[in-house]
């Protein structure tokens, strides 16, 4: 299968493991306090936090209307609810320095939040997406997924409702000035 028949399931599962294998790197570094472990820690819920915010950004813009409109809009608006608990945890990560008390805890937080909404999100969601939609629709859905992780923003912004108007209309400046901060202090730029 080539990446362009990929749909938006397939497209979003695959963000999901993922963003499991950056947890169980993680995971393997909770208690280990030498340089080098606190510098690839850093590096690593960098790297979780700017594809979960690009993957959030996506799917309030691109999957939950649909699933609001066509599926189940109870079902949407619960996964904007965790999406806003995670950006939460995510935030305050962002003002903590690894070595700190309670790093460790904050990422097994956010670590538990994702996990639980992924089981949620593939557990029922995507079965739903699959019997609602048809395959070239999911294709499209994908497409569109990917565009918008292209040009969403890399950082966390919990006051920004995640309502797809309000997430369109202020993500490209959102987006500049996470890119700029990024770009001034090499955020996301580690190679594993």
């Amino acid at each position: 299968m080539t990446e362009k028949e990929r749909d938006v399931v397939d497209v979003l599962s695959a963000d999901h493991r993922e963003f499991d294998r950056i947890f169980r790197e993680l995971e393997q570094l909770f208690g280990r306090s030498g340089e080098e472990e606190l510098k690839r820690k850093k590096e690593l819920v960098d790297e979780v936090t700017i594809g979960l915010v690009k993957h959030s950004v996506a799917e309030e813009t691109k999957v939950y209307p649909r699933v609001e409109k066509q599926v189940d809009k109870e079902e949407a608006e619960h996964s904007k609810e965790e999406h806003a608990e995670a950006e939460e945890t995510m935030k305050r990560l962002e003002r903590m320095d690894p070595g700190d008390p309670g790093f460790d805890d904050a990422v097994a937080e956010l670590i538990r939040e994702i996990r639980h909404h992924v089981e949620h999100e593939e557990g029922r969601m995507f079965t739903e997406l699959r019997s609602q939609f048809s395959y070239q629709e999911l294709v499209e859905m994908a497409q569109q997924v990917e565009t918008v992780k292209k040009i969403a923003p890399t950082r966390a912004h919990p006051m920004t409702p995640n309502e797809p108007g309000v997430r369109l209309a202020v993500g490209p400046v959102a987006s500049l000035l996470d890119h700029l901060r990024d770009a001034v202090s090499g955020r996301g730029k580690q190679t594993s």
